[in-house]
């Protein structure tokens, strides 16, 4: 286990300190990368207010996760380690994984070929939140927390199998009774 069949390129995940995200991704694509390999932080759009105005910032939607397209795993991690980066791919029970097929194709739908996720907008009826656009329109997961004073939420996303709960930029246009 731990390679790819050649030229399918799946979806890896490299864990790193929080914060840290886009300088090690930058690092591993200029030091370790092929140019068949892609290295990516999906990011998320989030509104912060600065002076009284709203402007859209980019957060990594997965902090701490950093995200490589290769086809072969043990080359890549032995590439990182000549490197000094301290940083490997993510294992399950002792073998290099992929993120589950279902979990890239819903990560390439939220983030696009830029893979960034899009502030989302909706209105709230009731006890429920109903996504109208962005990235989450249509999204019918749980909503564990919603601020509508800072416009995000905290949601629910599945990653490597496990729920990993994200924070989302988020919009409550109006709310409807």
């Amino acid at each position: 286990m731990g390679v790819a069949i050649s030229g399918i390129g799946m979806w890896y995940v490299i864990q790193t300190l929080k914060g840290k995200e886009l300088k090690n991704t930058e690092n591993i694509r200029r030091n370790v990368a092929e140019d068949n390999e892609k290295i990516f932080v999906i990011e998320n759009e989030k509104m912060f207010r600065i002076r009284g105005e709203w402007i859209i910032d980019r957060k990594p939607l997965f902090p701490g996760y950093i995200f490589v397209t290769t086809d072969n795993t043990n080359d890549f991690n032995k590439r990182l380690y000549k490197n000094r980066m301290h940083l490997k791919l993510l294992e399950v029970d002792g073998v290099v994984t992929p993120i589950r097929e279902e979990e890239e194709e819903y990560l390439k739908i939220l983030g696009g070929e830029e893979h960034i996720v899009r502030f989302s907008q909706g209105y709230r009826v009731g006890d429920k939140v109903e996504i109208t656009s962005g990235a989450f329109a249509g999204f019918e997961g749980e909503i564990r927390k919603l601020d509508r004073h800072n416009r995000r939420a905290r949601l629910c996303l599945r990653l490597m199998g496990k729920d990993i709960e994200v924070e989302i930029g988020l919009g409550i246009v109006e709310s409807i009774r």
